[in-house]
């Protein structure tokens, strides 16, 4: 896993979607992990670099939102720190009163 965040382009067949694409593999600071597209479109299942007509990224192109969004969800997010949040809330509380 990389600890970059993971990025998912939806409609990643369309002229946005497929700059975003190429913008996102060039880009360092995060990594592309889904592309989604609607069913029945003939890039479903193919990787989506290959798609495009360039070399192959690694990533599967799928119908199904919920497997397209889930490894961007889990790539780097934040743990909350329930703690500090309710320290942050009190303290913004008793500001204002």
């Amino acid at each position: 896993m990389s600890n970059t965040p993971g990025i998912t382009i939806t409609g990643a067949s369309g002229r946005m979607g497929q700059m975003l694409i190429g913008q996102v593999s060039a880009n360092d600071r995060v990594h592309l992990v889904g592309a989604l597209e609607r069913a029945g479109h003939p890039w479903v299942g193919q990787d989506v670099g290959v798609a495009m007509g360039g070399a192959a990224l690694g990533v599967i192109v799928t119908d199904d939102p919920q497997a397209a969004i889930a490894p961007a969800l889990s790539s780097t997010l934040p743990r909350p720190r329930p703690r500090w949040h309710l320290r942050r809330l009190l303290h913004r509380r008793a500001r204002f009163m």
